[in-house]
């Protein structure tokens, strides 16, 4: 049997045809498959090395799942910080934890967040114990957020801006 009759026989018992669909595959060896990215290096001899990267899509923006894993970090502290404020009523905690809620909603949203809706809770976040305002700019200050602000548009991104002038440590 002709080695063209045996690949057209699919009795064969030892077939190892395998099947891999790709979307997208560049010039550079990067390729996309089943949502996941990889990258591909063929070496001289035939070495094949195979690296993958999961990517999520937060605030309409493609991140790795660390990076949101610390801006969840990031806003779980600012939570923590505003159940420790002793000297915030309780009508102002709820307040405070409504916003932040408010502001974790846009920022993870797969969409781009309304800027409006955001900056009005970010910026009401920002009102309430200088403590409170501290962590809200260590949560803005994420490179994440950043990115998340700049596809909202230049409301945001103005924000962004003002914030940065604001960092503690920083002089105006």
């Amino acid at each position: 049997m002709e080695s063209s009759d045996r690949s057209l026989d699919k009795t064969d018992p030892y077939q190892t045809d395998m099947n891999i669909d790709i979307e997208s595959l560049s010039v550079t060896g990067h390729l996309v498959f089943a949502g996941r990215d990889g990258q591909v290096k063929v070496q001289t001899g035939g070495d094949v090395a195979q690296h993958t990267n999961q990517t999520v899509t937060v605030g309409g923006v493609e991140t790795t799942p660390q990076e949101l894993e610390m801006m969840l970090q990031c806003i779980r502290s600012v939570e923590q910080t505003i159940q420790k404020q002793q000297q915030l009523q309780p009508e102002s905690r709820e307040a405070a934890m409504h916003d932040l809620q408010t502001v974790e909603a846009q920022l993870t949203t797969t969409k781009r967040p309304n800027p409006r809706i955001l900056i009005r809770a970010a910026k009401s976040l920002l009102r309430f114990s200088p403590a409170l305002t501290a962590a809200a700019l260590t949560l803005f200050d994420q490179p994440l957020v950043g990115a998340i602000l700049a596809s909202a548009g230049e409301v945001a991104i103005n924000f962004h801006e003002a914030i940065a002038r604001h960092r503690p440590g920083k002089k105006i």
